[in-house]
């Protein structure tokens, strides 16, 4: 996540959201919701404004060209532009 075009697609076409796994109130909430365990790895959600996974869910995203490739997925599945610069890394 410290790739600048990885950066920029973010804070440009989506809302990140941080839900600590280990930790009580809303954040526990969240992983109720979503059946998270509170014990996995990171795990990347693309999520539309209803709260529903544009594609589906997966965990152990570790390298920029996977994350890269589904930001590119998730922005096409909700027919959103989709920067060059991203998909170039893809």
């Amino acid at each position: 996540m410290t790739d600048p075009t990885i950066i920029l697609a973010v804070e440009n076409s989506f809302t990140p959201l941080l839900i600590i796994n280990n930790k009580a109130g809303a954040d526990a909430k969240i992983l109720r919701k979503y059946k998270e365990p509170a014990w996995n790895y990171q795990v990347i959600r693309f999520l539309d404004s209803n709260g529903k996974d544009v594609i589906p869910r997966k965990g152990q995203v570790y390298t920029k060209k996977e994350l890269a490739s589904r930001m590119v997925k998730a922005l096409e599945k909700a027919q959103r532009p989709v920067p060059e610069a991203l998909k170039k890394l893809q």
